[in-house]
């Protein structure tokens, strides 16, 4: 029986990209033990396609478009030939050519291309984020993105949520993890009506059901609370470096700085202390309790409308050195964000960073700065 060549090529191409089916594994096996004409044509196909990299490149750039239209190119390029060896080798050549220069152009395109535009760079950004997830106690991990705008029931618990925010319904009280990537935010519903609002790149660990003496929660990154007021069980907030017990009030807490731990009071009262206990600290509204390894605390007054506007999606910056503001903004736009200039490392900015509009940000640094910008390779370049 005549053997396909055709096929045989594009069963090549669903096995670099993953995307081959057991019957068709079976059938190519079963093809290349039969005929040693296709098992050299299969050869050749293997040996061109490391030669220009191509596994690797096509699981890069998740091909299901690509290789759809390099299927089609090669529908009309491969016409059926006869067995005799001297053709399948001009059959080989003609597909290792346009495998080539397929790959090459979508490389240079997709992979190396320099993105200057704007929209298009916000564009790619958006696409690369990672999702909010959490980790139950019983060690199961639940993309919340992939499960936006449903009910799921997992064990005993209730999840409901939608893309921002999550309630739950549940008895369990083993600690749960909820991890905030780059570029997201998120809001959590506890089951006492604690509603804690998470900023990017922050980890919560909380119980479904809080214990009978107090409400502990334990926070890395920054997050704005809104308690639920209960005077007989205090809601205390551990950080890596601070506790801070309230029992019912709104204030923020910020861990990001290193060595440092900033709590915000914006209504009620709240008491923080040091590791390992001390003086308790109490904060009126107002004002901001900030915590130093080296330093202790430093209380001052503070705009706390300032402090609090990225729950909002606005980040002011003020006197801000040129590196930790692209620190910044890798962490609220979810892309890593590098500077090759040397002579921007002497500069401070002031500015509203807008964490929907990238596209802004980017010209206002453009026209008060100088710098330029352009994306590749799933970073974010500033010159």
């Amino acid at each position: 029986m005549a053997i396909d060549y055709n096929k045989i090529f594009m069963l090549y191409l669903e096995s670099v990209a993953g995307t081959i089916s057991p019957e068709d594994t079976a059938f190519l096996k079963q093809q290349l033990a039969a005929d040693m004409l296709a098992k050299k044509f299969w050869e050749q196909l293997e040996q061109e396609g490391n030669i220009m990299a191509l596994p690797v490149f096509i699981n890069s750039i998740n091909p299901q478009n690509e290789q759809k239209s390099l299927k089609e190119m090669m529908a009309a390029r491969l016409q059926k030939r006869t067995t005799r060896y001297r053709r399948i080798q001009r059959m080989v050549a003609t597909a290792a050519a346009i495998m080539v220069l397929f790959a090459a152009a979508w490389f240079f395109m997709a992979k190396n291309k320099k993105v200057t535009d704007t929209q298009t760079i916000a564009s790619l950004v958006r696409e690369n984020r990672s999702s909010v997830s959490l980790k139950l106690g019983s060690g199961e991990t639940v993309d919340l993105k992939s499960q936006a705008d449903r009910k799921i029931a997992v064990g005993n618990t209730i999840l409901d949520m939608d893309p921002k925010s999550l309630h739950f319904s549940s008895a369990d009280t083993s600690v749960n993890l909820l991890t905030i990537p780059q570029g997201e935010n998120y809001t959590l519903t506890l089951s006492d009506g604690t509603v804690v609002t998470l900023n990017a790149e922050t980890k919560l660990k909380f119980p479904f059901r809080f214990g009978a003496a107090t409400r502990d929660v334990y926070l890395d990154g920054e997050a704005y609370f809104k308690v639920a007021k209960d005077s007989k069980h205090p809601f205390i907030v551990h950080t890596p470096l601070t506790k801070v017990e309230v029992a019912g009030t709104e204030f923020n807490i910020n861990t990001y700085a290193k060595s440092t731990v900033s709590t915000v009071l914006v209504e009620g009262k709240v008491l923080t202390e040091a590791p390992g206990g001390g003086p308790r600290i109490p904060l009126q509204p107002g004002h901001a309790a900030i915590y130093n390894v080296q330093k202790g605390f430093n209380v001052e007054a503070i705009d706390t409308d300032d402090v609090v506007a990225w729950t909002r999606g606005v980040y002011y910056f003020h006197d801000l050195p040129f590196y930790e503001l692209a620190e910044k903004m890798t962490r609220v736009y979810g892309v890593p964000v590098k500077a090759d200039n040397p002579a921007l490392a002497g500069r401070s900015v002031s500015g509203i960073m807008d964490r929907n509009n990238l596209p802004e940000l980017l010209q206002d640094l453009k026209a008060t700065v100088g710098i330029d910008f352009y994306y590749t390779g799933k970073v974010l370049h500033i010159q």
